[in-house]
């Protein structure tokens, strides 16, 4: 069954596409005829409607415009009439005034409308204001006077505009014949603004006008732009001059007075001679009915596009599901992760050949009829019984819910087991609840996980833990609740460098990797881990340790690991290792600071030559204070906040001053006096060294210039560090320092310590030749305390050697010191060199020396350090006058 079942839905599907075909093309055509049908009708309907309400509306307000208009007229044209009546029964004549304008008071009391009214008696012109107050302005009377100038034609006339007013006055008047007496003319004009009035109160949209219109076609008024077309004529033959007598109101299209094609309804007055004009333009008109229109054949055009695109997307859903047997069977068969199609029952129905390969089989025939869980191990990676959890995935999906998990299943050829990545779904076929799983074949993947996470914590040569794991684990010993004291261990192999240069790296690692297995193997018995931090550096963190012996013990255990003669390439080894202790929590507390510490104490095994060294803070100089000293030092230097003081040195025989040394003193603002054994081994350990030694032979220069403008001409000795000897620049730096302050050479003794001459020692012979040739004195400063030979002592250009101050001090009561003292004095005699002796401190001292023959002492018994400002003094209270040949 499973397999014909894409057959099946083919056959179906040709049946449904022919149905589908033939019910969408006649849908189609159908709506299509629809569609077009309604939207034409709509549209003209809707045309035959908007005329219609075009027309009603235009011409209610034209009528309502007409209306208003005689209303006004007429209560005007009463008041005159009245008026007229009146006057014609007086009899007035123009010499009547005061008559006349009572008469005319009166009406204007009872006219709203009127903004002035007038008499004309026998030519002459009485005229009141809309308050009843004679008007006697000429720019109005000779208006109205030669309004009537021109024979009457009606009741209204042209309208008016009086100089110097705004607006215009439409004049209304009448004719009174009186038996016997003078003819009389009786008139009312009316403020058109009164009209604007009334059109604005009809409500004209945008696109619409309104005004009067005389019988003899002059524009009595219009809105909008009355100021324009007021007063103007309309041609003779426009149809807004003809009206239909037969209708009340008029429909006429044509051009307005404005150029503008128009639709005007025309209202003529019964009793005035005009009309009352209500227009539109043709596009104010038809506008909204084009664009209802324009909307309909959008939402037209829009239908048939959405229906084209239906269409186009059936016919293209029409090809795919017409697709031959073929595409559905490699659907199912060719993809790449193995199908498995399950019944309610939980037995695979049926499977695609990579999940039969999966399970070892070449036909799917031998997974038909299976459960899943009896083609996995009785229990999953995680415990978990799989019968029981199949069961209950099974359950969840047919419920709905989906399901995505990793699964292990059992191979049915050699049993064994592969995980996979499985989604099980739910689907209905002919009403028939069915299962789908996808297995994702990750075995791979995971087994390439696994491999990943161990190289990420692991080092790649020698298969050790690497830095990362051992923070890690570090961290978790020293964050656990009941963390107890544990000791870290930094192991640096002594000469591998060697090692490495003799034999090439690829010895060195086959080397570090025979090290790492054996301290591997030996540390696991005594429950300690190890790891390679880097280069031939590693690390190993121990158990619990009870006492100091326990950790003796352990690091004596690691250097005999270490020590085992290795052979490589043909070559026997025998290695040693630096060991730097550092203990959890007696010196630090995180990973990072154990390590440093440790690091400290390896370094200080390594100069020590010692097997291991446990941290101790007295030796850590890489401390933030340390750091800030330096930054302090490095603008004391800049600043010019360093000092020298100077110590006599003299001469034994007749205990003349024979000159100075220069010793340098740093004044802290914050800490005193800082010792200079504080600072100058910082400055030696970086590059502060240079500008250091700089500043003090700038400084010693220039005050012994000074001495020698004040005639206290003396020589001064400078201590140099090996460091400048190491410098290619500093005998020319030398050289400019003597000519900027124009010191003769011979002036000067720089003092190098014998240790000092033994790191490069023909760098630094080298370089003392050098500055020999420039004429400065040499000196080997505490002698006796390094390793020089006699052979190197004899090549170097020095002219003084100083007895250093720890054989002087106890010479008169030791032997050994004293024969020291004498075996030296004999030595620089014989390699004429003179014998400066530090540390006298009495006189018992300073005569023992000039017994045996010591040419120049030094110490606190001649003369303590002092400043420069104090020497002047010393060499007064001293009463020893200078003597230079006796320092050469």
């Amino acid at each position: 069954m499973p397999l014909s079942l894409d057959r099946i839905i083919r056959r179906q599907h040709g049946l449904q596409q022919r149905r589908i075909s033939r019910t969408f093309a006649t849908s189609v055509a159908l709506t299509l005829l629809l569609s077009i049908g309604f939207s034409g009708w709509s549209i003209l309907r809707d045309y035959q409607s908007s005329q219609d309400q075009h027309r009603h509306s235009m011409t209610s307000l034209s009528r309502a415009l007409e209306g208003y208009t005689s209303t006004l007229l007429l209560q005007s044209y009463e008041s005159i009439r009245v008026a007229g009546q009146v006057l014609a029964q007086q009899g007035v004549r123009r010499t009547d005034a005061e008559p006349i304008y009572a008469v005319l008071r009166d009406a204007m009391r009872y006219d709203p409308v009127s903004s002035y009214l007038y008499a004309r008696v026998e030519g002459a012109l009485f005229i009141i204001d809309v308050n009843g107050q004679p008007v006697h302005g000429l720019p109005l009377h000779e208006a109205l006077q030669q309004l009537h100038s021109t024979p009457l034609n009606g009741a209204l006339h042209n309208p008016l505009r009086i100089n110097g007013q705004s607006g215009f006055l439409l004049p209304l008047t009448i004719a009174v014949q009186a038996n016997g007496a003078a003819p009389l003319q009786l008139g009312a004009l009316l403020a058109t603004d009164r009209f604007a009035n009334l059109i604005e109160h009809l409500g004209l949209q945008p696109g619409m006008n309104g005004g009067l219109l005389s019988a003899q076609g002059v524009v009595l008024y219009r809105t909008p732009y009355p100021e324009q077309y007021i007063g103007r004529s309309l041609p003779a033959d426009s149809p807004l001059l003809k009206p239909n007598p037969q209708q009340i109101s008029s429909f006429v299209e044509t051009t307005s007075i404005a150029g503008e094609p128009s639709l005007y309804v025309i209202t003529p007055s019964p009793r005035f001679p005009l009309a009352a004009i209500i227009g539109e333009t043709r596009a104010s008109f038809y506008g909204p009915w084009l664009r209802r229109s324009g909307l309909t054949l959008t939402l037209l055009a829009a239908s048939l596009l959405l229906l084209a695109l239906a269409a186009t997307l059936l016919q293209r859903l029409i090809r795919q599901l017409s697709q031959d047997e073929d595409f559905y069977r490699r659907l199912f068969t060719d993809v790449s992760d193995g199908l498995l199609l399950i019944d309610r029952d939980g037995k695979i129905l049926t499977a695609n050949p990579v999940a039969a390969r999966m399970f070892g089989l070449s036909e799917v025939d031998g997974l038909r009829g299976q459960l899943p869980s009896s083609l996995s191990p009785a229990r999953q990676p995680d415990g978990r019984p799989s019968p029981l959890t199949a069961g209950l995935i099974f359950g969840s999906v047919l419920e709905g819910q989906e399901q995505q998990l990793e699964w292990q299943f059992q191979r049915l050829d050699n049993g064994e087991p592969f995980d996979c990545e499985v989604r099980v779904s739910l689907f209905r076929w002919r009403d028939r609840d069915l299962l789908l799983g996808v297995l994702h074949d990750i075995t791979e993947r995971k087994r390439y996980l696994v491999e990943q996470e161990f190289l990420a914590s692991h080092d790649s040569l020698t298969r050790l833990p690497n830095r990362y794991w051992l923070n890690r684990h570090i961290e978790q010993r020293v964050n656990a609740n009941d963390a107890q004291p544990f000791a870290v261990l930094l192991l640096d192999m002594n000469r591998f460098k060697e090692v490495n240069d003799t034999l090439g790296h690829q010895h060195g690692d086959q080397v570090l990797t025979e090290l790492g297995q054996r301290l591997q193997h030996w540390l696991h018995e005594q429950n300690a881990e190890i790891a390679r931090l880097g280069g031939d550096e590693m690390a190993v963190v121990s158990n619990h340790l009870a006492d100091p012996i326990a950790l003796t013990g352990l690091c004596s255990g690691i250097a005999q690991i270490i020590a085992r003669p290795l052979q490589v390439d043909g070559i026997h080894l025998e290695l040693s290792a630096s060991i730097g202790v550092a203990l959890f929590p007696e010196h630090a507390r995180s990973s990072h600071d154990l390590l440093r510490c440790a690091d400290i104490a390896m370094y200080q095994a390594k100069r020590e030559r010692r097997e291991f060294v446990v941290y101790h803070s007295d030796s850590d100089n890489h401390t933030p204070e340390r750091l800030a000293l330096h930054t302090q030092l490095s603008r004391a230097i800049r600043e010019n906040c360093l000092a020298l003081h100077y110590q006599p040195k003299v001469r034994l025989s007749d205990r003349q001053v024979v000159g100075f040394e220069a010793l340098l003193r740093w004044p802290h603002p914050e800490k005193g006096m800082i010792s200079p054994g504080d600072f100058i081994p910082l400055a030696e350990s970086t590059e502060l060294i240079h500008p250091l030694t700089h500043w003090v032979l700038d400084e010693a220069l220039g005050q012994l210039r000074r001495w020698q403008e004040q005639g206290l001409g003396t020589c001064l000795a400078v201590n140099i560090s090996p460091h400048n000897l190491l410098n290619p620049g500093f005998t020319e730096e030398l050289r400019e320092l003597l000519a900027s302050h124009q010191v003769a050479a011979e002036w000067l003794e720089l003092e190098v310590t014998e240790g000092a001459l033994m790191a490069d020692p023909e760098r630094a012979l080298r370089s003392l030749l050098a500055i020999r040739e420039l004429g400065v004195t040499l000196s080997i400063d505490d002698f006796g305390t390094g390793y020089s030979s006699l052979a190197y002592l004899k090549r170097l250009p020095t002219q003084l050697l100083k007895i250093d101050r720890t054989f002087v001090s106890a010479m008169t009561h030791n032997a050994s010191d004293a024969m020291i003292v004498q075996s030296t004095l004999a030595l620089a005699h014989n390699f004429s060199m003179q014998v400066v002796a530090e540390g006298v401190e009495d006189e018992a001292t300073a005569a023992a020396l000039n017994r045996l023959g010591c040419d120049i002492a030094q110490g606190y018994y001649f003369g303590r350090p002092m400043p420069a400002a104090g020497v002047e003094q010393w060499r007064a209270a001293y009463g020893q006058p200078h003597d230079k040949s006796a320092s050469n």
